[in-house]
C-alpha cells in the first residue's frame, strides 16, 4: 500500500495536494496489513489504521463534493446489507461486537460516498466491504462461500487499486447521466 500511495502521488499530475488523503489512507492502510500479520493481540489496533485509512477516503470524498453524486438507492442498498450483516454475524463476533460495528459503519460510509465520485471509486468501495465482510464473517465463524479466506486479498487489492484510481480521475458530473 505504501507502493501505490507513492504512485497516486506520483500519477497526480499536478494534483498532489488534492492526493495527500487518498495516499495517507492508502500508507494507513499498508499499518494496518502490517498490524494483521502480528499476534491476535493486533488485530484491533490494525482495525483502528483501516478506520483512519477510511476516515481520510471519506474526507477526500467529502471536500470534492462526493455526496452530491451518491444515488438514494445506493445509500440504502448499502445501509441494508451493513444491517444484515451485522444481524448475522452479531453472536458470533464476540468482544469484537462494537469495534467491528464501529469499523464496518465507517467502512460503509466510504462506499456510499464513492460510489457518489466515479465508477472506479465506486467499485474500489464495494469491493472493500467484500473483502473486509469476508474477513467479518471469518471472525464470526461464519462460511458464506467455499474458501472465502482466498478472496479477502484479491479483492482487497483490487480496491485499494480501483479507488487509488478513481481519485486520479476526475470526479463524475452529478448533473450529468
Amino acid at each position: 500500500m505504501p507502493a501505490l500511495a507513492a504512485f497516486a502521488l506520483a500519477a497526480a499530475g499536478g494534483r498532489e495536494r488534492e492526493m495527500r488523503l487518498p495516499a495517507a489512507g492508502m500508507a494507513l492502510s499498508g499499518v494496518g496489513d502490517t498490524a494483521l500479520l502480528g499476534p491476535e493481540s493486533w488485530f484491533v489496533p490494525g482495525m483502528g489504521a483501516f478506520a483512519a485509512a477510511h476516515a481520510c477516503y471519506i474526507a477526500a470524498l467529502a471536500r470534492d463534493g462526493a455526496a452530491r453524486g451518491v444515488r438514494p438507492r445506493v445509500a440504502v442498498g448499502y445501509a441494508a446489507l451493513w444491517a444484515a450483516l451485522i444481524a448475522v454475524l452479531w453472536r458470533g463476533l464476540g468482544s469484537l461486537r462494537v469495534p467491528v460495528t464501529a469499523y464496518s459503519l465507517l467502512l460503509v460510509s466510504m462506499a456510499v460516498l464513492a460510489s457518489g465520485r466515479n465508477r472506479g471509486a465506486a467499485a474500489g468501495g464495494a469491493l472493500f466491504v467484500v473483502s473486509d465482510a469476508l474477513i467479518a464473517c471469518g471472525l464470526a465463524g461464519v462460511s458464506l462461500v467455499p474458501g472465502q479466506e482466498s478472496a479477502v486479498m484479491p479483492a482487497y487489492v483490487a480496491a485499494q487499486f480501483l479507488l487509488a484510481d478513481g481519485f486520479l480521475r476526475r470526479p463524475r458530473d452529478p448533473a450529468g447521466p
